[in-house]
């Protein structure tokens, strides 16, 4: 899943933690590909090493309880520990849906994909040399319909967040 998809689950998840910032949720549901960039360039993970620091399902979940407690901590809140939690997990959730992406075949001229035949999954379970997953979602869908799946999750998170924020704006107003 992009950025848009991940992105609309922090989007969404906001009316469940008041007391967490927009920006914290956000930054949840990338995190594990923020690691996967960090990790690239340390030399940790790549196209050779593949990517279970970041990507695997052991190490997200690790990520995911890891990111709860510190949010628990910092905002005094456990119910906002585990929403971020959850916020940071749900990336591997939704990429085990997706995965394996075609990037490296995608044609900005025609906006498809064009790898000729479905990738195999790449998702590690554990670490390297374990076995991987992924549904493949964007092997049977063109990139144009990943984008508008992908829009379609953000407006929609988006909706939550906007009918959250009108919803306490006039509750506020009227006290």
């Amino acid at each position: 899943m992009g950025i848009f998809g991940h992105c609309a689950v922090g989007l969404a998840a906001k009316p469940a933690t008041p007391k967490v910032p927009l920006g914290v949720l956000l930054l949840a549901t990338v995190t594990l590909d923020i690691l996967a960039v960090d990790f690239g360039w340390a030399g940790i993970e790549g196209v050779k090493a593949g990517i279970p620091w970041s990507h695997g399902l052991l190490m997200s979940t690790v990520w995911s309880v890891a990111a709860a407690f510190l949010v628990a901590r910092i905002f005094h809140d456990r119910r906002a520990g585990v929403v971020v939690g959850l916020l940071v997990f749900s990336h591997w959730v939704l990429d085990f849906i997706s995965h394996p992406i075609p990037f490296s075949s995608f044609s900005w001229r025609s906006w498809k994909w064009d790898f000729g035949h479905p990738l195999p999954p790449d998702l590690p379970l554990l670490f390297a040399g374990s076995p991987k997953v992924g549904l493949g979602l964007y092997n049977s869908i063109s990139a144009a319909e990943a984008t508008v799946l992908e829009v379609g999750m953000l407006a929609l998170g988006a909706a939550v967040y906007v009918t959250y924020r009108v919803r306490n704006r006039n509750v506020g107003s009227l006290e």
